[in-house]
């Protein structure tokens, strides 16, 4: 399964940001799981915002499911991704989902 994580970014400092979502995508990496972050999709630090969530909505919409991470409600990114999500029918899970289950599948 492909998996894109939506994580908040902006306003954030971005070396937490980066290390957070560094750490969910270890976490959910496996045999079966292929895990992209908004950082593998845009290396780049130079571009305008709309250059960034334009690539991002890209590689999620080419993803099997998006792992929502905490935060992401607040987000209008986040919010735009969780919608392009469900218009699209991807699976889509959270972090409180994990953190309230015993046993993953993804």
């Amino acid at each position: 399964m492909k998996i894109y994580i939506s994580l908040p970014i902006t306003g954030h400092d971005i070396e937490t940001v980066k290390a957070r979502a560094a750490t969910i995508k270890q976490f959910l990496s496996s045999e079966w799981n292929e895990v992209i972050t908004p950082f593998d999709v845009c290396p780049e630090t130079d571009k305008p915002y709309s250059y960034y969530l334009g690539r991002d909505i890209e590689a999620l919409l080419e993803c099997d499911a998006v792992f929502m991470a905490d935060g992401w409600q607040s987000s209008k990114g986040c919010t735009l991704e969780y919608n392009a999500a469900m218009l699209y029918g991807k699976n889509v899970f959270t972090e409180i989902m994990l953190k309230n289950s015993k046993t993953i599948l993804l």
